[in-house]
């Protein structure tokens, strides 16, 4: 259990967040679905390929509550974009002696191997089995240029929810009772990567969280739902991605440590029901502005950790374009607004009819830089062997089998 830097008053508090936040979604009518009785597997190996997209935040989140099940301290939004995606092989095999991962194309070990047997133990642990399995997923962008994928791109919530979709669909044999239950599908992705849950959800979606809480009461859903489809429609994402050699593994562990931390969490049912009301009159102007107003909660925390541990996520070209759409906005009246998660990667929400002349602007005034076009993705899917997707993955397949 990692440390609990918060009031008992506060952890009272947060508990009392997620009940009124959970009861006024079962007041709108939005479906909490109940888990299936006995999540026992059905069969033990097997193999499939699945797609999933990768998260950005709105009301972001930082810090682990409980490490052992990856409970965060509060609930969170984010949505799912369609400008990059990761497809993942998973395959439970009873002659294999120990799991092995495959990562964008290179073998995994240390640390990042043992996030992936940690996520696949408590899968294992649920399913009642033992079996053994390989992984091998890989990263793509939505861009007929080669380039780095960019710091901070919610990748790691894209790669958790094909894993758990892919467990899902081979342990259960694809029983609808177990592959259609979204509750469970964002359980199971939420332990490779805590914002998984909300990547395996689709759409605009809430993680419902707190200090304590039942592991299998902290999941995601969907907010988005039909009366919200033209709106969705009509919003643009592009996404700017920036390299960087930054780690942020340690991230979680720290920013409970800031004094930011416990402002940042009392906040939040507060602009937890202005999403909800931003969403439902269409108001993509105060979306973004929640988005950009808590990119600066975030980065504030990270930022104030620890002096030894502080991290700096953004590079001097982050601040240009932050800078830059400020303008935009002010100046030239776009409609268009920021969000930055844990790295110096963009991602700009706007109009459909206003992206193109934001990325004309955006190209005179730092031109290195790709700006890549999306929408809002839905969650992730299983793919057929014989797909173009699935093909994707030949060259990576035939590079295990030949390591």
């Amino acid at each position: 259990m990692m440390e609990k830097p918060i009031s008992y008053t506060l952890k009272i508090k947060l508990k009392e967040d997620y009940n009124e936040i959970l009861q006024y979604l079962l007041d709108r009518d939005y479906i909490i679905q109940n888990l299936p009785s006995d999540l026992s597997a059905k069969k033990n190996h097997g193999e499939t390929y699945t797609l999933a997209y990768p998260i950005q935040g709105i009301l972001k989140y930082h810090g682990i509550a409980n490490e052992e099940h990856r409970i965060s301290y509060f609930p969170s939004i984010s949505l799912n974009n369609d400008c990059s995606y990761t497809i993942t092989y998973l395959k439970f095999d009873k002659n294999l002696k120990e799991d092995l991962a495959f990562i964008n194309g290179k073998p995994t070990f240390g640390e990042v191997l043992e996030r992936i047997k940690f996520s696949l133990n408590k899968i294992r642990r649920y399913s009642k089995i033992k079996t053994k399995a390989i992984l091998i997923s890989r990263n793509f962008l939505n861009t007929s240029k080669e380039g780095p994928m960019g710091k901070g791109l919610g990748t790691s919530a894209s790669g958790s929810s094909a894993l758990a979709l892919a467990a899902i669909s081979i342990l259960y044999n694809n029983d609808p009772l177990f592959l259609e239950n979204k509750r469970l599908l964002s359980i199971y992705s939420r332990y490779l990567s805590g914002s998984g849950c909300r990547s395996a959800s689709g759409g605009f979606a809430l993680w419902l969280s707190y200090p304590d809480i039942n592991s299998l009461d902290s999941f995601a859903i969907r907010l988005d739902r039909k009366e919200h489809r033209d709106f969705i429609k009509s919003i643009s994402l592009i996404t700017i991605p920036i390299p960087s050699d930054l780690r942020t593994i340690q991230v979680h562990k720290i920013a409970p440590k800031s004094p930011f931390f416990t402002a940042w969490l009392e906040q939040r049912k507060k602009l937890v029901f202005e999403f909800f009301e931003a969403l439902d009159k269409h108001d993509l102007n105060r979306i973004g502005e929640l988005a950009e107003y808590d990119t600066m909660c975030l980065h504030s925390v990270t930022m104030t950790a620890q002096n030894k541990d502080n991290i700096i996520a953004w590079e001097p070209d982050t601040v240009k374009i932050m800078q830059k759409i400020q303008e935009l906005r002010m100046k030239d009246s776009y409609n268009v607004y920021y969000s930055i998660d844990t790295g110096p990667s963009l991602v700009l929400l706007t109009l459909e009819n206003e992206k193109k002349e934001i990325i004309n602007e955006l190209k005179s005034f730092i031109p290195k830089y790709d700006f890549i076009e999306g929408k809002i993705g839905g969650s992730p899917m299983i793919v057929s062997p014989n797909s173009l997707e699935a093909k994707k993955l030949k060259s990576d397949l035939e590079k295990f089998n030949s390591f």
